[in-house]
């Protein structure tokens, strides 16, 4: 009776250990903490900005995007981006276009950004994707207490061109963000799907 036990708890102990390596043996491999990068990924430093263009059909002060965006970029780890207007440097290793498309909300703006990434040398971009950043809420009422007395402190409604400026500004970050991790993923090529 004890030896059956035995052998009973034997085969229940070796299906699980076969199931557990089955099932973990299709898992990908941990990546190390900066990412995993293949060996055949292209390798890039230097990312160009061209203009970012306002296609919201809105008036959007528009100064200074580029430059945010290659802040951005080098703040990720592209360390050689710059526009591509400056013809110094390290030459390019992808270009980003990017269009403002769209403006919405009354006093919590959102900001939607298309952009592509292409490899220099390539026709179809890498990545084409598009990215929404909001800017922050404070339509509401703060109150403040003192032990002599109470008093409501209404907050300042953020002007339209300032809520539209962080709302821009989040979306920029959140593409660095994502160029950053689709260059961690090997920058696979984008295919055209069979017809």
């Amino acid at each position: 009776m004890n030896k059956k036990i035995v052998v009973a708890i034997v085969g229940i102990a070796l299906a699980g250990a076969l199931l557990y390596f089955a099932r973990n043996a299709k898992q990908p491999p941990k990546q190390q903490t900066q990412g995993l990068i293949r060996t055949n990924a292209p390798v890039v430093d230097a990312i160009c900005v061209q203009n970012i263009q306002n296609l919201s059909h809105q008036s959007v002060n528009m100064e200074g995007v580029d430059e945010e965006l290659v802040a951005q970029l080098q703040t990720v780890g592209f360390r050689a981006s710059r526009k591509i207007s400056d013809s110094s440097g390290k030459a390019c290793d992808a270009t980003v276009n990017a269009e403002l498309v769209e403006i919405s909300g009354r006093t919590r703006k959102t900001a939607r950004i298309d952009y592509r990434l292409t490899l220099t040398g390539e026709q179809p971009p890498r990545i084409s994707a598009t990215v929404e950043g909001k800017s922050r809420d404070s339509s509401s009422s703060k109150f403040q207490s003192n032990f002599r007395q109470m008093e409501l402190v209404v907050s300042r409604k953020p002007d339209k061109a300032s809520a539209e400026r962080e709302a821009i500004s989040n979306a920029i970050e959140k593409q660095a963000q994502q160029i950053k991790e689709a260059y961690q993923h090997g920058l696979q090529p984008w295919l055209k799907p069979a017809e």
